[in-house]
């Protein structure tokens, strides 16, 4: 059964993510647009509410760190 729905192309946000490194950030459901930034998610989540539109949150990590979860 196909998902119309939903995109499965890889989005890249390098460009749109760079001023927020090392911050938490809100992001539109569609991963196109940050909806709140800040140092904390309580920030974040108060920035967010105000546009009304439903979010997920994203911590944005340095750009010159990789990171590799271990198990």
């Amino acid at each position: 059964m196909e998902n119309k729905d939903q995109n499965l192309e890889p989005i890249d946000l390098t460009q749109e993510l760079k001023a927020y490194e090392n911050q938490w950030v809100a992001l539109s459901r569609d991963h196109k647009r940050v909806l709140g930034a800040g140092k904390t998610l309580k920030e974040v989540k108060e920035k967010a509410d105000k546009t009304g539109e439903k979010y997920l949150f994203l911590r944005v990590l340095p750009f010159d760190l990789s990171y590799v979860p271990a198990s």
